[in-house]
Formats: C-alpha cells, structure tokens, sequence
C-alpha cells in the first residue's frame, strides 16, 4: 500500500508495472482465487470508466489482494512459493521485487471480525495485516477481464475477481481516515474516481456505500465516521488533502485557488451524498 505525494510522481510505466505483477500473480495464484479478490489501486482502474487525456486518472505501484481469514494456514506458504517463483519475496510484511531499479509490491489482507488494525501471524512468519471490510470486499465482488503483458511479456488474459464499489469506497475511506489511515491524499483521489466515474454511474456508486451500512459492514461503520470527522467543509483535511495530491501542492497558489475551491467542494459534495439519510 505505498503512496506517493503528488499525483505527478505516478507514471504510466509504473502503473504498467503493477498491472503486469496483477496479471502475473493472479495466474501463479489460480488454485486459490476464490479466496482472493483484488483490492486497491489497481481495483479503482478497473470499477471506473476510461476518461480522457487530461483529466485525473486512477494511479498506483503496487498490489492489493485481499485474503480469506478461515482458509487452511498450510495455503499461505504455497502463496508464497508460487510468488517467489516469480522474483517476488517476503519482506517487512508485503511481497517485493525490484524490477529495473523500481520497488514494487504485493499486498495481503484480511479480516478477522473484530480487530480495526495490527496483523494476523500465518505459517513461515507471514503477518497478514487486518483491515476492517476486506471480509465485505471478499463477499460483493464483480470479475472483470483483464487483457495485457505478464511480467515476461507474454501477452495474457486473466478472469480477476475485484472488489465492488461499495466495499471499496469504505476500504478507500478507512485508509485515508480510519484507524490506521494515513490521511494520504491519494486515497481521496481514489474514492472521487470510484463515485464519480463508476462503470455503473454515481448514484450506483453511492447506494453501494449505502448497501455497505445497510448490511452493517464494520468497514463501512468506521468510513462514516471518517466522512463526518473529515469531509465537513472545503478547508476540512479530507478536501485538503485531495487537492494538495492531485494539485502536486499547488493547491494554495492564487493563482490556482478557483481549480482548488471547486475540487474541495466536490469532495464535500459527495461526502454529504454518501452521508444522506444514514
């Protein structure tokens, strides 16, 4: 789950990258892949809509899975040797590989019920991290076909199972604000595009969230405190803080402050949508 910044530090080739270890991981993984559902950046590209050249794009480096908590302990370890059969190895709690000077990463995690952080310990010293709402994510998926080079260059298809809109606005919510949230920009950036350019529309996109309170997801109880602690107006951090990432820092600038003012107030806006009558 890195992150960068500034929205400019995300290049193409990166996100390139991370699309070619999905594709890669999710073939060496395919005896576990109902256990698996993609989670993260990587799901923002593919729940949005393709826009323009020009506008905001969906970003990221690295991968996200998330895993299912009652599985045999004895699966972990086959994960982890099918990775490492393809340069992948375990190190401070996620996969890594350098690939041309370049980190890039494979994320595991999971849900066990009741804690809001810290890790569950598996077999050969793997930590998976728990991240409330992963256990939703698992449950309300969609699959999505995904077309592009592995990370020989082989040109592939993949059948991926991605985590619906609903559960990743309250994964997204929860990483920005939630108990171990970062306050990232990024992530802020992320929940705008997974609203306002769903495949299936915005208003889809919120009554997703709303279904998420509806069936009591935990994740999704910690996303609205989230909302209410941070999205209560245009200079509230939530705002602030998407705008300062997809701005690159500029969003104090006179002579940007209109481009600043109207994407905070987008965010507010959405915010109170998803906070409607809840």
């Amino acid at each position: 789950m890195s992150k960068f910044e500034n929205y400019k530090d995300y290049s193409p080739a990166r996100l390139a990258m991370a699309e070619q270890a999905l594709l890669t991981a999710w073939d060496s993984l395919s005896s576990f892949s109902g256990d698996l559902v993609l989670v993260g950046g990587l799901a923002t590209k593919y729940l949005t809509k393709p826009l323009n050249a020009g506008a905001y794009h969906p970003v990221t480096i690295d991968v996200n899975f998330g895993v299912t908590i009652g599985v045999s302990s004895s699966w972990y370890p086959s994960i982890q040797s099918n990775l490492s059969a393809h340069g992948f190895h375990w190190n401070g709690q996620r996969f890594h590989k350098d690939v041309e000077g370049m980190d890039l990463y494979i994320d595991l995690l999971t849900d066990d019920g009741e804690s809001d952080r810290g890790t569950v310990a598996v077999d050969d010293g793997l930590a998976v991290s728990v991240i409330p709402g992963i256990k939703r994510a698992l449950e309300c998926n969609r699959l999505i076909r995904i077309k592009g080079q592995n990370m020989i260059g082989a040109e592939v298809e993949q059948l991926v199972r991605v985590a619906e809109v609903g559960p990743m606005l309250a994964l997204k919510l929860n990483a920005f604000g939630g108990p171990e949230g970062r306050k990232a920009g990024k992530d802020v950036h992320d929940v705008m595009h997974l609203a306002m350019d769903y495949l299936d529309g915005t208003t889809a996109a919120i009554e997703g969230f709303r279904e998420e309170l509806r069936v009591e997801n935990r994740g999704a109880r910690l996303a609205l405190e989230c909302l209410r602690q941070y999205f209560d107006g245009p200079d509230a951090l939530g705002p602030m803080a998407c705008a300062a990432f997809r701005m690159n820092q500029e969003h104090r600038l006179p002579e940007r402050a209109e481009e600043s003012l109207m994407l905070r107030q987008q965010c507010v806006t959405l915010a109170s949508e998803l906070m409607r009558d809840v």
